[in-house]
């Protein structure tokens, strides 16, 4: 059996229109959640933690990025650990859903054994994009140091390129993991590794279908937002910082927008979990008819 890259792709969008009270519990879960993350995330870092996150915002020099990890030390360790156990408990939901649809107690939603799983996948991968990126791009850096001139430039093109072919080659390989140790209770990089051999470039263009459709929920998203924006505000004049702080009108724009971004960011994450999940089914699928993998 292969994978069928449109219809993995789709999973997603079917999952939205065959579970549509599911769906919308996982939004109801990340609206939730991600305040309260946001207000950790303020108690944990302090006034002096956030001024210094705030000074760093968009800065791309690696040594300020390394100094604000520092700076920051066990309270940024923290508020990643969360945010990683939160997605790992939609993830596994959304898994759930497309291998094990009948177990649909609670939304799919459980804090277990597999969403354990799944974290520890997530940090695998996140290990092994940094391997990877990091160590291969510091060495076309130093190769492109060493050299000058035209062959300087021509290394560090084809460096570069060569740091995303392998990227883009690892994280295909890797990409079944989650739905692997997911299925089988167990986390084998190997036998997850080895189940995507001869399938790359379907997978590939599985991938390149869902971001192409994340992107559209991102752009239908920012234009409910505006939409909505300028609906409440209506035709609200530009004014002193102090008096549009204070706007009735700007006040429920924001709180329309800080509502409407966790339900889309939701849309999102199930049309990316659920590719992986239809892609692994469709190499298992006649273990997981069966009941192998339940």
């Amino acid at each position: 059996m292969s994978v069928r890259p449109t219809d993995a792709a789709l999973e997603g969008l079917r999952t939205m229109r065959r579970k549509p009270l599911s769906v919308l519990a996982w939004a109801a879960f990340s609206l939730v959640m991600l305040p309260i993350l946001g207000l950790i995330a303020k108690i944990v870092l302090g006034e002096e933690g956030r001024a210094a996150l705030a000074g760093r915002v968009g800065s791309a020099d690696p040594r300020e990025l390394l100094d604000l990890i520092t700076h920051l030390g066990g309270a940024m360790v923290l508020l990643i650990a969360l945010a990683l156990v939160l997605g790992s408990v939609l993830q596994a939901a959304i898994i759930r859903s497309v291998i094990e649809p009948r177990n649909d107690r609670f939304a799919y939603l459980r804090l277990g054994r597999e969403e354990v799983q799944l974290l520890i996948v997530s940090l695998i991968t996140w290990a092994a994009a940094l391997g990877v990126t990091v160590i291969p791009s510091g060495a076309v850096v130093l190769g492109a140091a060493l050299l000058s001139g035209a062959a300087a430039g021509w290394f560090a093109t084809l460096g570069a390129l060569a740091v995303i072919a392998l990227s883009l080659w690892v994280a295909v390989r890797l990409s079944l993991l989650g739905p692997h140790a997911f299925s089988h209770h167990h986390i084998d990089v190997r036998a997850a590794w080895i189940q995507t051999h001869g399938q790359f470039f379907r997978l590939l263009a599985m991938f390149a279908m869902t971001i192409a459709l994340s992107a559209v929920v991102s752009i239908i998203g920012s234009t409910a937002s505006l939409i909505l924006g300028n609906l409440i505000s209506g035709e609200m004049q530009p004014a002193e910082s102090s008096v549009v702080a204070s706007h009735p009108r700007l006040i429920l724009t924001l709180v329309a927008n800080l509502l409407l971004a966790p339900v889309f960011l939701t849309l999102q994450t199930v049309i990316l979990a659920s590719a992986p999940a239809k892609a692994f089914a469709h190499l298992n699928q006649d273990e997981i008819d069966a009941g192998l993998h339940e």
